[in-house]
């Protein structure tokens, strides 16, 4: 079978999983049955545990658990698997003492005195004082199987799937202790209540917590030597927009989360100032997105932060891992889920604004461009287009389109939902869950469709053998992507930017003269009619894609333990380019890695499909072994494939289409030129394999001391032949303190970390190929020239990462600090370098002796910040800032500027057209427009200079109140919108009197503010610096045309240069449990509800624009989205 054939890969996947399926939810697997009393035997033989129960109850029970192999099973784990399935549960009596009772009599018993195994008896107590109901739940759902016990007693019961119970207590001064795992235990004096309901609360997380890591591998946190934080999947399932990665916004200390306002516009997630590798379930893929995972399916998610987290990952983790884990079976029973989140616009969080006292024109003058026309709503008229009559006509010069952006924007729309079916068992489990996601966008014709449908199981062969499968499968469809920013000419450019308020846009709804030939629109160049952009200037997509991952595990003995996975991922995507004739602007996009769809005047159709898969197998050896009393040793080993090929091909009209209308390659105008086609095609295809072995070993001692060492070895074909091998090595260590040295009892738990990591990162596919370019340059003669020359010594570009942390937990665990430092060293960098002419090459890729470092601090603080009676506030804080150094500069191949230095910033916002000033700051005029120099100046630095997130849950009773609050203070960015505006006449500062005076009074009396030269002169050198200064100044006193000064200082990129601060309210719920008694015997078992909002609120001085999205070239309007939120458990 050949693994890149995706219909027989896909095949064999389908077929594994529905055996899979079928025999994880058969629940009948033959195992040899052995009886509960020789299991608790056994159990108190390894365990050092007794036990009190009835035999008659016991000796006629059975069971199916593998009694040989109890390594890293959890007493609590085994118990529940021997005894559940037999109607039998275990209470807890004092450490290392259960009492076992039937089910649905646990609320009978009480613990008698110690007795053997062979006469064990029970006691039965008949003095019933006080009985006690309710429902136990955490922040969002019921509980099931909290262990209630009457303190001091052996009285106890275990709250039903539903989190309701009942128990009989031995009076009004009893007190109930309610415990569940992974949840802080709560105590409640019983009085006079018959009723009582409790909120447990999921434990403060401890050094000793089991954490996702690379490969999938689960390990105690405490054992880690690097930085990681975790995020609930719950945390994210309530608040449900388009992305998941919005969601995460200010979760996570080091995580920046840059978020977009443009329709299907996907935010972009940096760790440590780089891209993550995205793993689900202990998978690499090469094209999945978190787009791509529902957000209910996900249980939790890992983040480990920089590259020793996920080295042995190789390049492909050198920025760090999102480990993302997705939901399993929690109970013996069919459970389902449905979650519906619907959120609508309420308003703008950053909107443009524009005067609305002059048309479009220039001078004062009706013209087809620019808003520098004149003045309106004084009583004046002028020969304009009708778009009621579709004619030129004289109508009044009013401002009938003050609001035309307003009126041309819809209410968008998000809709969120999902239903699960899970059913879970001793053997395995079964999950499928599907997901849609509606978003109407806020723009006409904008509508995004997502469709999940995932399946996962398991199923377990006794202990030594279990096979684990995971199938998703997303398709995406959108009719209308184009119309946003500046590059696709966008609705704001269309509107705002070049258009005046002297029209009202309602009116060009009906947007055709002529039908598929000529538009009804007031401009004729540059500029169409939005409506006609909306929905005939078209580019719709289709994606759709697969993914599927299979994992074996089998235990040779508690030490030894094989794991294989393979993961495959295959997608192909759709994307309809056509525009109508008649239009007037062409300008156009590429889409793919190298196909241009320029719109035509002719009309276009055009095709583009790209496709492509990515297979990762692991195999790996794990090996865990206690040496004497403290030592242990955790090591692996294991190798590797990654394979991943893309593949695309386009095709387009050439010269128009001849019939208009006529969306086909068919329709394609003949070409006149002989041997030229009509239609214009175009194929590419990417692939590229990395082959890797790899190893770790963690030696401890006595749970307190960690040295972990890692190596990898990658054969990457995109390097030259001579360097495909290359290899990376990591150590890191973890000491716990707190075990060492004496702390204060507020002191609970401390550590310290480092760690050391190299990675190197190969090149992209076809980098340093030898490449030929085809032309006819020489008399229409076709031939092949080279064109890139192949480096035969060209090394990886190589990081050293240096980190060190600590942890601790303080106040009986009511507090989390972690604090981490890191330093990121990068060397052997890559540029392509442009070859004389007579080499006969035009470029080849060389390393450079520059080399530049990352530094960065990150910070979490979270626990309990109040707990009384039913309130309690919970809150974390998220801070990290990091920034880039040139360390070593490369005397050659360096940037050739003044801030391109040792120990300089790497980020700095460099632009020319900089006021050119005096020394006391003033800006100097001449003829009375401002000097703009010509030379390349800095600004600022556009990193922040930190980035935080502020996440608070209140709760009280069964009322939840979630707020998120994050920002990125400092840095600055260049505000294209604001700045541009002032050159085309709509920015609202331009509307005053100056203006006023030149388009009605025709005086031109515009003084700036400065001084002009009145004698002398000045030089520079290379780099725009002041080598001698003879001039002399005075008040500028020159009148000049506002128009003119306006447009010039608009021309200037100090005019939009500002600080990119802002604070954000990310996102609110106000949810509410429903009490279990409401639903009687309904089915439902749990349900809630919530007011939900996203988007919230902004405080920034960047104007017009939201800085969220850290780029500014006439962004969408940023939303406010609010709504509600159901959901419902059977």
């Amino acid at each position: 079978m050949k693994l890149n054939s995706p219909t027989m890969t896909l095949r064999y996947f389908k077929r594994l999983l529905v055996v899979l399926f079928l025999a994880a939810t058969s629940q009948v697997y033959a195992q040899k049955a052995v009886p509960v009393l020789d299991a608790l035997k056994a159990i108190t033989r390894e365990y050092k545990t007794d036990f009190v129960y009835d035999p008659q109850v016991v000796k006629k029970k059975t069971t199916t658990y593998n009694l040989t192999n109890f390594a890293g099973k959890s007493l609590e784990d085994v118990l529940k698997a021997v005894l559940y399935p037999n109607d039998l549960v275990f209470l807890y009596v004092k450490p290392n003492y259960y009492t076992i009772v039937e089910k649905d009599r646990v609320g009978e018993y009480q613990a008698p005195k110690k007795l053997n195994d062979n006469d064990a008896q029970v006691t039965s107590q008949a003095h019933q004082k006080i009985k006690v109901t309710g429902v136990v739940t955490d922040a969002t759902q019921p509980i099931p199987n909290v262990m209630i016990m009457e303190k001091g007693t052996g009285n106890g019961t275990m709250t039903k799937p539903d989190g309701s119970y009942a128990i009989t207590v031995s009076g009004p001064n009893a007190i109930l202790a309610f415990s569940s795992i992974g949840y802080s235990t709560r105590e409640e004096i019983v009085g006079t209540r018959n009723s009582i309901d409790v909120k447990l609360q999921e434990s403060t997380k401890e050094l000793g917590e089991v954490v996702v890591t690379a490969l999938g591998v689960k390990r105690e946190e405490k054992a880690l030597g690097y930085a990681v934080q975790s995020v609930k999947g719950t945390s994210m399932q309530t608040v449900k927009g388009v992305d998941l990665g919005t969601s995460l916004t200010g979760q996570v200390a080091g995580l920046t989360v840059k978020n977009s306002t443009e329709f299907n516009g996907a935010p972009k997630l940096e760790m440590r100032g780089e891209t993550p590798l995205l793993v689900i379930d202990g998978v690499p893929y090469g094209n999945m997105t978190l787009r791509d995972i529902p957000t209910d399916d996900i249980e939790s998610i890992n983040m480990l932060k920089g590259p020793t987290a996920a080295a042995l990952y190789g390049a492909r983790g050198a920025a760090g891992a999102v480990m993302i884990t997705t939901k399993r079976s929690k109970e013996d029973r069919l459970t389902v889920d449905v979650n519906s989140n619907t959120m609508f616009n309420l308003g703008y969080l950053a909107l443009p604004n524009v005067q609305s006292s002059y048309g479009h024109g220039l001078d004062g003058k009706i013209n087809t461009d620019y808003v520098w026309g004149p003045k309106l709503d004084i009583g004046q008229t002028a020969v304009q287009w009708n778009p009621i009559t579709k004619q030129n006509e004289e109508m009044p010069l009013v401002s009938s389109g003050k609001n035309n952006l307003k009126n041309f924007l819809e209410t968008g729309l998000i809709t969120n939902n999902s239903v699960s079916v899970t059913k879970g068992g001793q053997n395995g489990f079964f999950r499928a869950g599907l997901n849609h996601i509606y978003n109407k966008g806020q723009f006409p014709n904008q509508k995004l469709n997502i469709i999940n449908y995932t399946m996962s199981g398991e199923l377990k062969a006794g202990d030594k053998f279990s096979l684990e499968s995971h199938m998703g499968y997303t398709r995406t469809t959108a009719p209308q992507l184009w119309g946003s920013a500046y590059d696709q000419q966008g609705y704001i450019y269309q509107i705002l930017m070049w258009t005046g308020p002297d029209y009202d846009i309602r009116q060009y709804k009906d947007y055709w003269v002529t039908q598929n030939q000529k538009q009804n629109w007031l401009y004729n160049a540059w500029y169409d009619n939005p409506y006609l952009i909306a929905y005939e200037k078209l580019r719709s997509t289709e994606q759709n894609k697969l993914n599927a991952s299979l994992t074996m595990n089998y235990n040779f003995t508690k030490d030894l333990k094989l794991i294989f996975r393979n993961g495959y991922d295959y997608y192909k995507n759709e994307d309809i380019v056509q525009n109508p004739a008649g239009i007037n602007s062409t300008r156009g996009m590429t889409i793919g890695n190298t196909f241009g769809f320029d719109f035509s005047g002719k009309g276009l159709y055009g095709q583009n499909q790209s496709w492509g898969n990515s297979i990762n197998s692991d195999l790996l050896l794990t090996y865990n072994k206690k040496i004497g009393s403290k030592w242990n040793l955790d090591a692996l080993g294991g190798a590797s494939i990654f394979y991943y090929k893309q593949r695309e091909q386009g095709a387009k009209t050439r010269n128009g289409l001849a019939v208009p209308g006529w969306y086909s390659l068919a329709n394609a105008v003949p070409s006149t030129t002989a041997g030229v086609d009509g239609i214009i095609t175009n194929y590419g295809t990417w692939a590229k394999q990395t082959n890797s072995v790899y190893a770790k070993a963690t030696l401890s001692w006595n749970s307190a001391v960690f040295v972990d060492v890692t190596g990898r070895n990658d054969w990457s074909s995109t390097q030259a032949e001579n360097a495909r091998s290359y290899f990376y090595p990591s150590v890191a260590t973890s000491v716990l303190m707190s075990e060492f040295l004496h702390m204060p009892k507020w002191i609970d738990m401390w550590k310290v970390r480092g760690s050391w990591t190299m990675t190197k990162t190969p090149l992209d596919v076809y980098a340093n190929n030898l490449a030929y370019t085809i032309n006819n340059s020489w008399g229409n003669t076709t031939a092949s020239t080279p064109d890139n020359l192949a480096g035969s010594n060209l090394l990886p570009t190589t990081t050293r990462t240096w980190e060190f942390g600590t942890a601790a937990y303080l106040f009986s665990k009511r507090l989390h600090v972690d604090l981490a430092y890191f330093t990121k060293l990068y060397y052997n960098n890559q540029i392509k370098q442009t070859l004389a002419p007579s080499s006969g090459y035009a470029t080849t890729l060389i390393n450079t002796g520059e080399t530049y470092a990352r530094r960065g601090v990150e910070i979490t603080l979270d626990g309990t910040v109040m707990k009384k009676g039913k309130f309690q506030w919970n809150s974390m804080v998220n801070f990290s800032t990091q920034n880039r150094y040139f360390v070593d500069i490369d005397p050659v191949y360096s940037a050739k500027n003044l801030w391109t230095v040792a120990g300089g910033r790497m980020d700095a916002v460099a632009y020319t057209q900089k006021a050119l000033r005096d020394p006391n700051g003033n800006v100097i005029h001449q003829n009375g427009l401002p000097m703009l120099s010509t030379y390349t100046e800095k600004y600022g630095n556009s990193d922040p200079d930190f980035v935080f997130g502020f996440i608070n849950n209140f709760s009280y009773g069964n009322w939840n109140l979630g707020i998120t609050i994050d920002g990125r203070i400092g840095g600055v960015m260049y505000d294209y919108i604001y700045a541009k505006m002032f050159d085309t006449g709509a920015n609202p500062e331009t509307d005053n009197q100056w203006r006023y005076d030149e388009v009605v009074k025709g005086l031109k009396n515009y003084v700036g503010n400065g001084v002009k030269v009145v004698s002398g002169s000045v030089t520079y050198d290379n780099y725009g610096r002041i080598t001698s200064d003879t001039r002399q100044y005075a008040p500028n006193d020159v009148p000049v045309s506002y128009q003119a000064y306006a447009r010039k200082w608009g021309n200037s990129y100090e005019t939009g240069v500002m600080n990119k601060s802002f604070v954000k309210v990310r996102e609110i719920s106000l949810g509410y449990r429903v009490p279990q008694s409401w639903f009687g015997k309904s089915g439902i078992k749990n349900a809630s509800v919530a007011l939900t909002g996203q988007n919230l609120f902004l405080f920034t001085k960047f104007k017009y624009s939201d800085p969220d999205v850290d780029t500014e070239l006439m962004n969408a309007p940023a939303q406010r989205m609010v709504g509600f939120n159901v959901k419902v458990g059977f």
